[in-house]
C-alpha cells in the first residue's frame, strides 16, 4: 500500500500545529492554496476528515489530533537523526527568549557558552525587558521567563523555580553592624530598593514584624544589577534573589545578613505559546531552561542541608 508523501505530511504537521493554512504556508514558504490543496488530497487519500473547517478558523477532528501527534513525533525523530548524522547540513534556527536584564545577566549569561557549544545550530536571542505587561504578551519572542503577581491560570505557563529572597550586604558593612539580631535592626541601615520589586521590603517587614513599617526611604535603583553593585560597595542592604546572587554569596562578596533565615519567596515561570511548542529548537531551549532550574533547586537544597549540619 502506498503511503502519503513526506512533503504532504510536513504540510499537515504545520497546518495542524498552527491550526491555520495561511500560517502553515508562511512556515513552509508555499502558497495558502497549495496547503489547502494538499490537505484535501491527504484527507481524500486517507478517506477520513482531519480538519473541521469553520468560518474563520480550523480545528482538528479526533482522528486528526491522533494522527498529528504521531506525524509530529515521526518528523521530529527524523529531523533529530538527520542532524546527528549530517551536522554539516544543519540549518541555523533562531529562538527568541524574553526575560529581565537581571535574569539574563545573573542566571543565563554564565550558561550560554555551554548551550551554544552543545547546540551550534540554534541561535538563541535573549531580549531583556524592564517591565512585564499585565497580559504577558509574547511580542516577537518564542519563550518568556517572567514573575507574575499571582499564580497564572495560563496553561502555557510552567513554573521554573522558586526564588528565595533574602537580605544581603557586603561583609564589611555586616562587620560594622554588631547588632543585627532581629529584623527590626535593619531599619538602622540604608535599604536598597529595586524598581519593579519596590514592594519587597514592605512585604518582608510586614511578614516578620507583623506590622507596617515605613520603608520608603533609601536608595532606589532601576534593576537588580545596579542594586548588587551598590550592595557590593557597602551602600546598604538589598533583598537579593537566589539563585541569581548565588555566585556572589559563594565568592563571599555578599553575605546573608541573618544566620536565621528571614526569607520571602517568588515563583518564576516559563511561558511558551502553543504554536512554538512543536518546534524542535524551542523544545530544546525550554528543556535546557527547566534543567537549569532543577540544578539550581538541587543546589539550594544541598546548601540548606549543609548549613543545618
Amino acid at each position: 500500500m502506498n503511503r502519503p508523501r513526506l512533503n504532504i505530511l510536513r504540510t499537515f504537521e504545520a497546518a495542524g500545529r498552527h491550526l491555520s493554512f495561511s500560517r502553515a504556508a508562511t512556515d513552509l514558504k508555499i502558497s495558502q492554496a497549495a496547503v489547502s490543496q494538499q490537505m484535501r488530497q491527504l484527507e481524500a487519500y486517507l478517506d477520513t476528515p482531519l480538519f473541521v473547517r469553520h468560518h474563520r478558523r480550523l480545528s482538528l477532528t479526533g482522528t486528526g489530533k491522533a494522527y498529528l501527534e504521531a506525524v509530529h513525533e515521526a518528523l521530529e525523530r527524523l529531523d533529530s537523526i538527520t542532524d546527528q548524522l549530517f551536522p554539516a547540513q544543519q540549518h541555523h534556527r533562531v529562538v527568541t527568549l524574553r526575560c529581565t536584564a537581571g535574569v539574563a545577566a545573573l542566571w543565563l549569561a554564565p550558561q550560554l557558552r555551554s548551550f551554544q557549544k552543545s547546540h551550534r545550530n540554534i541561535d538563541l536571542r535573549v531580549k531583556t525587558l524592564d517591565h512585564v505587561d499585565a497580559s504577558h504578551e509574547l511580542l516577537a519572542s518564542d519563550l518568556e521567563i517572567y514573575l507574575p503577581a499571582n499564580p497564572p491560570e495560563d496553561t502555557d505557563a510552567l513554573k521554573l523555580f522558586t526564588s528565595v529572597i533574602t537580605p544581603v550586604c557586603s561583609p564589611l558593612l555586616l562587620a560594622r553592624a554588631q547588632t543585627l539580631q532581629h529584623p527590626r535592626d535593619l531599619l538602622k541601615f540604608g535599604l536598597i530598593h529595586v524598581l519593579g520589586y519596590h514592594d519587597d521590603w514592605h512585604r518582608w517587614f510586614h511578614k516578620y514584624l507583623q506590622t507596617d513599617v515605613d520603608v520608603s526611604r533609601g536608595l532606589l535603583v532601576d534593576g537588580s544589577l545596579i542594586a548588587i553593585e551598590a550592595a557590593l560597595r557597602g551602600d546598604g542592604v538589598m533583598l537579593g534573589r537566589r539563585p541569581f546572587i548565588d555566585n556572589y554569596l559563594q565568592s563571599g562578596e555578599l553575605v546573608e545578613v541573618f544566620a536565621r533565615p528571614y526569607n520571602l519567596h517568588a515563583d518564576y515561570y516559563l511561558r511558551q505559546p502553543p504554536e512554538t511548542t512543536r518546534r524542535h529548537e524551542c523544545k530544546i531551549v525550554a528543556g535546557w531552561l527547566t534543567e537549569l532550574a532543577a540544578q539550581a533547586a538541587a543546589s539550594g537544597r544541598d546548601e540548606t542541608a549543609i548549613n543545618r549540619t
